[in-house]
């Protein structure tokens, strides 16, 4: 018997030295897009691999957005980048995040250890990658880059409160969630639709990531081995750009006699004042720029010493820090409430969040830090700072918040909107939150938001196929407004427009079109012309909410028409022109028409749910390249067995240029407003692999 127990504690010796010994094998398989599936034994495993394939193909963006999370960028790209050190200088950015990395627990530590690992074993195998301007890449650098991700809207909001709000917001999005009842696999529906600028951090990487227990599948912040948006094994996400007034600006006296000092509760006290030094591209000194900072932050702009006042921007952003720890704990969710509990953590940045499980459950909530704060004041402008009454009293808690649950309309969407303006007969009225919890300002509805509800609401069930169709809408009703507009006129009143053959037939291909941004139709070109050479000249917001119009509005509307016709023609030698023709996706050299639209201002914006933006081509006038709008689509259908997911991206998952997905998918899917499958289980992957390759972890 202690012969047999000897024999059994040696063989398990054995075994556990052998397993020991035995390195962890990482697969990376490619699919026919070139998106990277890895699978590993642990998370550790995983991140590794992660990291390997993002530096693959975004070795260039990791250095870069690294630069730019930990304020050096304008040292490797020039003076344009001084604002975005500034900003990461002023909110202590590295510093939190060095710090941060010391207190994660060991399992999220293994993690950014892993991912490092990764990206440094790419570089061994191939160092002629490495960029001119790449840095030692340390575990907290991943921490870094989603901290200044998240950065970005308080300080936008400080920005706003400040007295400088841009004419439009940069970032904008779309989601829904569709209950099962309202599906015909019965089963939830998600769809995140970022709509953001197609640079920096906001340029995200596809990726699939398994281990046990472990799984993740969709964007992710280039320099960080979590997924942002996208799924997980039981619960998907999508965030919109919308939500609580997360951040303040306190207007402070300045002493007269020492104007380094401000009065609070009757005294002076005296901001502290650091200088950083910020190495900018091609000169010789660092350009050194002063902070000063009081008890409620650091100072937005130069004190008015004249008048002996300056602003200072509170946020509770500041000195945050637990982003890390929530978006795994999100991933960990097995159901809608615990993926509520991992939001509860509320280290988010001020965002619509829509969400689902394989339950059937959809949900969302208006998050982002919040102070309580006393009554009687106008928090969306500066607010006394020289007085302990307008001190916070503490963050709200998530339950505080705009929150919905599956809704009894059985759709919900959020397009940047007001949440009275996620589904027909919202309960979510201003009047039964807290006024800045609700907060809603630019995105009180907008025509993405109002065109998504009348898809959602006259669709009760929905096919996989009309959930597509759904998010890739090109329709305008705006657009709709001013061709019905333009119909009436003609109708009613005639000259000698009609005589001019170019206002003739593009009337007819004007009054004949359905209101829908495609490639391969003549209105759209018509329709943005006449709009756009309309500002000024007409009530163009009258136009676009479909008013009706007097007599000389109407012979006004016709007058322009023809001008606008007239210009165009001047313009390209002639108005028979398709929508493709002058709108185009891609990069480095290939580019190809696109459905969808985003252009005007105010009332006069037309945008379809496929928003796209662009911008002329300096190379080529009078044509256009997208840059900005729908980048990293994913549909989500939420079976009790498993997610299955589509998708799509505006270009390609490698950022190297000669890399066969450099543009595939804006040839093969944006082009075309299809999405792809993610193929997220092996099984479904052995039809689409392209290569596969092995890693052996150190």
């Amino acid at each position: 018997m202690r012969f047999a127990v000897r024999y059994l504690l040696l063989c398990t010796a054995v075994a556990l030295a052998a397993r020991a010994s035995h390195a962890e094998e990482v697969q990376i398989i490619r699919d026919t897009y070139g998106v990277a599936h890895i699978y590993a034994d642990t998370e550790a495993g995983a991140a590794y691999g992660t990291g390997y394939a993002q530096a693959e193909d975004r070795l260039e963006d990791i250095y870069a957005n690294i630069r730019t999370a930990i304020g050096r960028a304008a040292e490797a790209f020039g003076e344009d980048h001084l604002r975005t050190d500034y900003g990461m200088m002023l909110t202590h950015n590295a510093d939190i995040c060095k710090e941060y990395y010391n207190k994660l627990p060991a399992e999220l530590k293994a993690i950014t250890d892993g991912y490092v690992a990764g990206v440094k074993a790419f570089e061994k195998d191939h160092p002629e990658r490495r960029p001119d301007y790449a840095l030692d890449i340390e575990p907290w650098h991943p921490l870094a880059i989603g901290r200044a991700m998240v950065l970005k809207w308080p300080l936008g909001t400080l920005m706003d409160d400040f007295g400088q709000r841009p004419e439009k917001p940069e970032f904008r999005s779309n989601s829904y969630a569709i209950a099962p009842k309202r599906t015909t696999d019965n089963c939830a529906i998600v769809l995140t639709d970022p709509h953001l600028s197609w640079e920096s951090l906001a340029v995200f990487w596809e990726a699939r990531v398994h281990a046990p227990d472990f799984h993740m599948n969709g964007f992710f912040i280039v320099g960080s081995p979590l997924v942002g948006l996208g799924h997980a094994e039981y619960c998907g996400w999508a965030m919109t750009t919308g939500g609580p007034d997360t951040s303040d600006v306190y207007m402070m006296k300045l002493n007269p006699d020492m104007p380094m000092q401000y009065e609070y509760d009757g005294e002076w006290k005296t901001a502290e004042l650091i200088m950083y030094d910020i190495p900018v591209k091609g000169e010789d000194k660092p350009r050194q720029m002063p902070a000063l900072y009081t008890m409620h932050g650091p100072l937005l702009g130069e004190p008015d010493f004249a008048n002996h006042v300056a602003y200072a921007g509170k946020t509770p952003y500041m000195e945050d820090t637990g982003l890390f720890e929530q978006t795994y704990a999100m991933i960990k969710a097995k159901n809608a409430d615990e993926f509520y509990a991992a939001l509860k953590m509320n280290h988010l940045m001020e965002q619509n969040v829509t969400y689902g499980d394989r339950d059937g459950n959809i949900g969302y909530v208006r998050v982002g830090r919040t102070p309580i704060r006393p009554e009687g004041y106008d928090w969306s402008k500066p607010v006394p700072g020289w007085t302990s009454e307008t001190e916070w009293k503490g963050i709200h808690d998530l339950d505080d918040h705009v929150r919905i649950v599956n809704p009894p309309q059985g759709y919900m969407q959020n397009c940047n909107i007001s949440p009275a303006n996620m589904m027909r007969n919202s309960p979510l009225k201003p009047e039964k939150f807290i006024d800045y919890l609700y907060n809603v300002s630019w995105d009180y509805n907008n025509p993405r938001g109002k065109r998504m509800t009348d898809l959602l609401a006259e669709n009760d069930v929905v096919t996989k196929q009309r959930a597509m169709d759904i998010a890739m809408d090109v329709y305008c009703e705006t657009s709709m407004n001013w061709r019905n507009a333009l119909a009436a006129a003609t109708q009613k009143h005639d000259g000698d427009h009609f005589q001019d053959p170019v206002f003739f037939d593009s009337l007819l291909a004007v009054t004949g079109w359905d209101a829908t941004y495609r490639q391969d139709m003549r209105g759209p070109v018509l329709m943005q012309a006449w709009r756009m050479f309309a500002e000024g000249k007409l009530d163009t917001g009258k136009v676009s909410r479909g008013e009706e119009l007097n007599a000389e509005e109407q012979q006004q509307l016709i007058a322009v028409f023809h001008d606008a016709m007239t210009q165009l023609k001047q313009q390209y030698g002639t108005t028979d022109l398709l929508w493709g023709d002058l709108h185009k996706v891609g990069r480095g050299g290939s580019y190809f028409p696109y459905d969808g639209a985003d252009y005007g201002r105010g009332d006069n914006r037309c945008e379809t749910v496929r928003d796209v933006e662009c911008s002329e081509d300096p190379k080529n006038p009078g044509h256009y390249i997208a840059d900005s709008g729908s980048m990293s689509a994913m549909l989500m259908f939420m079976h009790k067995d498993g997610i299955e997911s589509y998708s799509c991206t505006q270009w390609g998952v490698s950022a190297v240029p000669d890399s066969p997905h450099h543009t595939d998918q804006a040839e093969q899917l944006y082009s075309k407003r299809k999405f792809k499958p993610t193929w997220n289980t092996k099984e479904a992957l052995a039809e689409a692999t392209t290569s596969t390759k092995t890693l052996t972890l150190p």
